[in-house]
Parts: C-alpha cells; structure tokens; sequence
C-alpha cells in the first residue's frame, strides 16, 4: 500500500461521507480475503443476490479464472460499539440466505472506523456453519 497526505482536491472527490465510508470498508474486505484465503475479489454481484462480491482462485493459472467459488459480504460502521458490530454480522448472515442455494461459502466482514475493527465470519455453504 502507497499512502499519500489527503489533498484538498481529494477531499472535494471524496465528500459523500457514506460512500466514501462503504469504499474504504470494501477495500479493507478485498485486502483482508487475500490475506485470510487464497481468494480474490473477481465480479460485482447483481442486486437481490443478498451479497456484494464474488470471489474465486488467485491462482492466475487456473483453468477457469473466473470460476465463482465463495461469496463476500461487507458492510460498513463508522462509529459503533461492539454490540452494534455484532448484531451488523448478524444481518449480513441472514442476508446472505438468498443465495444460500448456491451451496458456496459467504465471507461477511464488517469494518468498523472509529477503534479500528474488522470482524470477519465465513458461513460455510447453505447449512450456516460459522467459523471464526
């Protein structure tokens, strides 16, 4: 990672707090499933699916590189307490059942900005078996 003083200009492009706060959290996801698995983030999810990314191999010479193998789902918190982060995990659990029926593992991770904290809970398949 290259991290660079924050300029006015940049301020300017990044001045919807929400946003700004789901990209950061989303980054922070990408980053900690390629360190925690042998995953990486490959295509956005169509809406309705209950989660935001899919994830396949990292391995660049797999036969299929865009093999869909798990689910991610993120979330963000800009400022809570370890209660609110909880019951945030939770519902992105639950939320993930609509596409349960794919029989792939959902990684949930939530960030949360103002400690900092990353909770991060894989859901094994449809039977919801949590690791941590």
């Amino acid at each position: 990672m290259n991290w660079q003083p924050v300029t006015e200009q940049a301020k300017r492009c990044w001045n919807d707090e929400e946003y700004t706060t789901e990209q950061a959290a989303y980054a922070i996801a990408f980053l900690l499933i390629l360190q925690l698995t042998n995953l990486t983030v490959i295509e956005r999810s169509r809406k309705g699916t209950g989660f935001d990314y899919w994830l396949g191999s990292q391995d660049s010479t797999a036969t299929l590189p865009f093999q869909r193998m798990a689910r991610l789902e993120g979330s963000e918190i800009r400022r809570g307490d370890r209660s609110q982060i909880n019951a945030r995990v939770k519902q992105k659990l639950e939320q993930t059942g609509a596409s349960d029926a794919e029989g792939l593992p959902a990684y949930i991770i939530v960030i949360e900005f103002s400690r900092p904290i990353s909770v991060v809970r894989t859901k094994q398949n449809f039977e919801g078996a949590l690791l941590q």
